[in-house]
């Protein structure tokens, strides 16, 4: 049961906010190569945007951000990843993507710690690890 500040005011979901050079861009490659949706595009030309999948009816839908590198971010690379969980059926969602274009970077294998996953290398330099029970 969560405690303190967290449960005091609530504290629930994350939506990670992913730096790339055309908000534009990034979202068609998320709706056409992974199967998200576009929830939203702000600006013109667009500056921020998300995209989602699920509604809720498994698992908690899931938002990403996508925005403009800050002045101090501009020509940083991305550090770190995005796991993403999946129903069932990592190994044919991994070869869907494949055929959509995406870059698998690590193939589908079962972890030491009982998850099969896969690695996307999406066009803007972030990892995205998806990753289902073996």
């Amino acid at each position: 049961m969560a405690s303190g500040l967290a449960a005091h005011h609530q504290l629930h979901g994350v939506q990670p906010v992913l730096t790339v050079a055309d908000v534009a861009s990034a979202a068609r490659y998320f709706v056409d190569v992974l199967g998200f949706d576009l929830d939203f595009l702000h600006g013109e030309p667009p500056v921020h945007g998300r995209v989602k999948t699920g509604d809720g009816t498994y698992g908690q839908p899931i938002y990403i951000h996508l925005g403009l590198p800050g002045d101090d971010e501009i020509g940083r690379q991305p550090t770190g990843e995005l796991r993403i969980h999946v129903g069932h059926d990592a190994d044919g969602l991994c070869e869907a993507y494949r055929s959509r274009g995406a870059e698998i970077v690590e193939p589908p294998t079962t972890q030491p710690w009982g998850l099969r996953e896969f690695v996307v290398l999406e066009p803007n330099g972030h990892y995205l690890r998806f990753c289902a029970e073996a």
